[in-house]
């Protein structure tokens, strides 16, 4: 296992919101030189990669990875808000908008650029009649994500599906192992994967390492934070309720050997003086992780 972060472990913070060469180099001089391209803010429209001279700032980006010695090995891409918000699909920002398979379609080409293994995304739910309906939620995910999995297949790309938590008191499709294995199971493709999210398994289980077996092989990527079992906080890790040595013993027990990726946002509201500390405390917590 190698320790990752995304690039907005900057860049979420005041002048870099939008500048992905920066984030690049200041997280690699952070100490990490390997890491997840987050776009993320494709949905929202924050990022330079939207304009028409887009391939050009990703050749940009590669280059100056090269040079540095970064790897993408993750991607994130962006995420559908119709179930979570109780939305129609076909709002701003939902599965079936326009802009939003547009700007999909834009970062799984970036992340095919990048040389990215496994681009992390969120299950949908189909909204209708039941809370929660396995084959139609089953279903309606092969719908969005067929013509995804089948562009990012095309470039030697894999998608991940995450982990999701429960959103208001409301069920969420994703949350669960069995629910998971099922959409991967489904897709008997070496290109449909998952990725575990520590933080929304502890707003879900007490124990989340059962949850990891059940995917065993399926698991291709993380995202490391922590929280108290609440509110999904994305803090560093032993800040929060998750028990760090047991969820790294069950990784090595199901011979996970892929990264440890930190989504975290603790320098999103953090003083500028005070972020170097803070990134090289996660750092070595991070490392830490890696020894146990």
């Amino acid at each position: 296992m190698r320790l990752s972060a995304m690039t907005n472990l900057f860049y979420e913070n005041r002048e870099d919101r939008r500048n992905y060469l920066n984030s690049l180099r200041k997280t690699h001089m952070a100490g990490f030189s390997v890491m997840d391209f987050n776009m993320c803010p494709f949905q929202r429209g924050e990022t330079e990669l939207l304009g028409d001279n887009w391939e050009v700032l990703v050749y940009e980006i590669a280059d100056e990875a090269a040079r540095l010695g970064v790897e993408f090995s993750q991607s994130h891409l962006p995420y559908p808000k119709a179930a979570s918000r109780r939305r129609s699909p076909e709002d701003e920002g939902c599965e079936q908008n326009e802009f939003f398979i547009w700007a999909t379609e834009r970062a799984i080409r970036v992340s095919a650029m990048l040389g990215v293994k496994w681009a992390v995304v969120h299950p949908v739910q189909y909204i209708g009649e039941y809370e929660l309906d396995l084959e139609a939620d089953l279903a309606y995910n092969h719908r969005i994500y067929d013509k995804y999995v089948e562009l990012a297949s095309s470039f030697g790309v894999g998608l991940a599906f995450e982990n999701m938590a429960d959103v208001d008191g409301r069920r969420r499709f994703g949350v669960t192992p069995d629910e998971l294995c099922a959409l991967i199971d489904s897709y008997n493709s070496e290109y449909v994967a998952a990725c575990w999210d520590f933080g929304h398994g502890n707003r879900t289980f007490r124990d989340q390492t059962a949850a990891i077996k059940k995917l065993g092989r399926r698991l291709r990527a993380t995202h490391l934070d922590d929280n108290i079992g609440k509110d999904d906080l994305h803090t560093i890790p032993f800040f929060g309720t998750v028990k760090w040595p047991e969820v790294m013993r069950t990784l090595r027990e199901i011979d996970y050997t892929d990264d440890l990726t930190y989504e975290l946002s603790c320098c999103r509201r953090m003083p500028s003086e005070l972020i170097p500390a803070t990134v090289r405390l996660a750092r070595e917590v991070g490392e830490y992780l890696l020894k146990l």
